[in-house]
């Protein structure tokens, strides 16, 4: 316990930590600012759909009606006057059939076919949330886009890629600590030396968890605080005012969820999978710091591992590599890219139902394993 202390020591009173952490603050606060243009509409639509509920009925019409005159009040009528029942003739196979087609996965057959089929399974979840009238969820009506964006595209994603970043630097860092302080061959000649690599992945990860904790807790404090919700919390996130833009679409689709969510359900799973894939990042930093030995081939290392495979679609795309381009969308930086269509059909960058809940799952399953074969393998090898 005195060793992991010390480790945490070391992290601690390094002063580029919080130099990070106070420009991930700002440019979270700065961000969060930008995209707060429609926080006035969005508070006074919480407000009505607290007292007069959630869903555009003919109850909830009527109530609108009687309002009193407010800058809003128009545009709020217009936005209901225009929604309506999307689900109760949507056909989502259709999506597969006409439009997710051939330039990624036509050479191979059964690839092509999970494709159809995923669609097919999603016609499932459009007859449950036909069933719900999710798609009359007035959500933000008109400013629905703008407000799930803020929250989701932006803020959530921004921290998770910060989580990354800083999980990294730290759990490198502290393994290449005692190769720049010159002392690694004294301190690791001991088989207790060695040991103190435990030691030193526990001091990282309990540094890792608070400095991330700060980040989540902070910004997304200043977030509610500048978007004041109140009753969109329990509204449904496949509104018929929320619709999303697909690359491989000329036309914008539903939100369509694989089970019914409301936004503190959605919020709440993507927190859980986001709290996920920063587990699976922290196991494999903690490999990469471990064995690769000094710090600057760690952080090459693992800045290859995050952006790579980014550039890769557009290779295997244009070579026609329909099983590599898909085992890519397994990786957490394609699961970042797609972050704000977690949950949903993710075009062709899913063909599985939940991919990325089942991605995340098979990440832990192979990183924990291979993360104490890594500390074996620093015990024995010979590091002079």
């Amino acid at each position: 316990m005195k060793l992991i202390k010390s480790e945490i020591k070391k992290l601690v009173f390094n002063k580029s930590l919080y130099f990070f952490l106070a420009i991930c603050l700002t440019l979270n606060l700065a961000l969060i600012a930008v995209t707060g243009g429609e926080r006035s509409y969005i508070k006074y639509i919480g407000e009505i759909t607290a007292n007069a509920g959630d869903r555009i009925n003919r109850s909830f019409l009527n109530y609108v009606s009687a309002l009193p005159d407010s800058e809003f009040i128009d545009r709020l009528t217009a936005a209901c006057a225009g929604a309506g029942k999307i689900f109760d003739s949507f056909d989502a196979a259709a999506l597969g059939r006409n439009w997710y087609y051939d330039e990624y996965y036509i050479k191979s057959s059964f690839l092509h076919r999970m494709l159809y089929e995923k669609y097919e399974k999603l016609n499932n979840s459009v007859k449950l949330l036909n069933s719900e009238n999710a798609d009359l969820s007035v959500y933000g009506a008109d400013a629905t886009g703008n407000f799930h964006e803020a929250l989701f595209t932006y803020t959530l994603k921004a921290l998770m890629i910060e989580g990354f970043i800083l999980i990294s630097l730290l759990t490198i860092h502290i393994m290449g600590i005692e190769r720049q302080s010159l002392t690694e061959s004294i301190i690791y000649s001991s088989r207790r030396g060695r040991a103190l690599v435990k030691d030193k992945m526990c001091a990282a990860w309990i540094v890792n968890t608070g400095c991330i904790l700060l980040l989540y807790g902070s910004t997304l404090a200043f977030f509610f605080s500048v978007w004041d919700i109140g009753g969109l919390w329990e509204a449904n996130v496949s509104s018929c005012f929320h619709l999303v833009t697909d690359v491989d679409l000329p036309f914008l689709k539903p939100f369509l969820t694989w089970t019914s969510f409301t936004v503190r359900e959605y919020f709440t799973a993507t927190l859980l999978l986001e709290a996920a894939l920063l587990l699976v990042w922290q196991l494999i930093s903690s490999c990469i710091g471990i064995l690769c030995g000094s710090s600057a081939k760690g952080f090459l290392t693992a800045a290859a591992c995050l952006t790579g495979p980014y550039f890769l679609p557009f290779v295997f795309k244009s070579l026609s590599c329909g099983w590599s381009f898909y085992i890519n969308t397994f990786s957490i930086s394609m699961l970042t890219l797609n972050q704000h269509l977690w949950f949903t059909d993710m075009g062709v960058y899913e063909l599985l139902p939940w991919q990325e809940t089942l991605s995340a799952g098979i990440h832990l399953s192979v990183c924990v394993p291979l993360f104490f074969t890594a500390i074996k393998i620093f015990k024995r090898r010979e590091l002079m």
